[in-house]
């Protein structure tokens, strides 16, 4: 029995390191227009170096674990384990960077071609109870099952290794290319290494995942060693503005009467949280907890004396969306989308303020700023829903039906898919570019649409 519950911890453990960073982001995903433009613009000029010139997108996610990865095109991972409890605005720079690295040496569509040989080792162990059966021997069995298993893991850590020193190089060069140091992933790494001698249950996720500790400290060290006299911190700039982001990431993580205790604990040499800082993780705080009259109050102040602070405006609008300030929020949405005309997050608040207003007479307005979003954001299923409520809303039934279907989609749940876009069909007064779209979705469901 024991034997067997080892192999099933193996064969979890295996399983675990492919999946976790997939299923992570479903659980805990945020959308926060200011995190996301914020980390795209401390990584601009290393996405630029390494051949990303439109720039890296970010997406948070809300997990305790230290962690960050990729799953392909330009988008970078960040658990606010790692934001939160990382030593240095160094070391988150540096971990973004050895992301990147990753995303500028295609690893991850090669990957998956590792993952898919893994798993062909893995089908042996479904022999495992045909053998039991041929042989009569649970030991011949078992020892097909663990050989499978084991072939599967070291063929992953094998290409994992492989790719973490590919990405470290990358790491390297990409700071060295902006004159920061590698020191903050230097202490890192010594941190990870140490790890080696805890059991495997106390080992963090990031350590489980990212192979090699030891080795990639040397990388690191020998970088500071060979270029450390030209190498220094993160420019005040840059460190002010992770500063602000990491918290107000603290503010909506942490419980609020921590952080109206103490709104901002962050111990970083060029960084100085101030007044408006402190302010904003409060008002922050008591958005969360429910103190909502406080929170205007303080983000009135914030916005009337940063009128050109985007994020202050944008979250002002929430405070008043949540109070039923409908018309208050859409000024301040209206005001946000002014300084930042290209943000889809921006223009998805902005909408939902005009149609929660039940006035008809801007319904038009609504649509027309998600649609907009939508094309910024097509592979958004929540976009969808509320430009088919905003087009139900305005009486094209058509068109909403359709954005339903097109949602559904997105959900993977294809039955409702089909469903909505036959329905999409029945409205003798869509436009033709609706229609064809429905009979699309039709078609890739392979099913069969009415004629007319």
């Amino acid at each position: 029995m024991c034997v067997i519950m080892r192999f099933f911890t193996l064969f979890f453990v295996f399983t675990f390191l492919i999946s976790a960073g997939l299923s992570s982001a479903k659980a805990g995903l945020i959308r926060d227009s200011e995190l996301e433009y914020g980390f795209t613009e401390i990584a601009r000029e290393m996405a630029a170096e390494a051949g990303f010139p439109q720039g890296i997108e970010f997406r948070i996610v809300i997990n305790p674990s230290y962690n960050a990865f990729v799953r392909g095109g330009n988008t970078v991972y960040l658990h606010s384990g790692l934001l939160l409890t990382a030593h240095s605005a160094e070391e988150i720079y540096g971990v973004i960077a050895h992301e990147i690295g990753h995303l500028a040496a295609g690893h991850v569509p090669l990957r998956s071609e590792v993952e898919k040989q893994a798993s062909l080792a893995n089908a042996l162990t479904a022999i495992a109870s045909a053998a039991a059966v041929a042989t009569g021997s649970v030991d011949a069995a078992l020892g097909v099952a663990i050989g499978g298993t084991d072939r599967s893991k070291r063929l992953y850590l094998q290409k994992s290794r492989a790719d973490e020193s590919v990405a470290d190089e990358w790491a390297i060069r990409l700071l060295n290319s902006q004159n920061v140091t590698t020191a903050g992933l230097a202490g890192f790494m010594r941190r990870m290494a140490a790890q080696r001698a805890l059991p495997e249950t106390r080992q963090s996720e990031y350590y489980l995942s990212h192979p090699g500790a030891k080795q990639r400290l040397a990388a690191f060290s020998d970088n500071i060693v060979e270029h450390g006299h030209r190498l220094g911190n993160l420019p005040v700039s840059k460190q002010q503005l992770m500063g602000r982001l990491v918290a107000k990431l603290r503010a909506y993580v942490l419980s609020p009467a921590r952080i109206l205790k103490a709104p901002v604990e962050i111990d970083w040499p060029a960084y100085t949280p101030d007044e408006t800082h402190i302010a904003y993780a409060k008002a922050i705080a008591h958005y969360r907890r429910g103190t909502l009259t406080e929170a205007e109050m303080l983000m009135q102040n914030l916005s009337a004396t940063h009128r050109g602070d985007i994020w202050f405006a944008e979250f002002l609008g929430d405070v008043q969306f949540s109070l039923a300030q409908l018309q208050d929020a859409a000024k301040a949405y209206q005001h946000a989308l002014q300084l930042a005309p290209d943000a889809a997050l921006i223009k998805l608040s902005y909408a939902r303020s005009l149609i929660a207003s039940n006035d008809n007479t801007v319904l038009s307005q609504a649509i027309m700023l998600l649609e907009e979003a939508v094309e910024a954001e097509p592979k958004w299923a929540f976009l969808r829903r509320q430009l088919g409520v905003a087009y139900g809303r305005n009486r094209q039934l058509g068109h909403a039906d359709l954005a339903l279907a097109e949602e559904a989609l997105l959900r993977g749940d294809t039955q409702n898919a089909a469903l909505l876009a036959r329905r999409s069909l029945s409205h003798s007064d869509s436009p033709a570019d609706i229609t064809a779209r429905a009979r699309d979705i039709l078609f890739e469901l392979n099913i069969a649409f009415p004629v007319n």
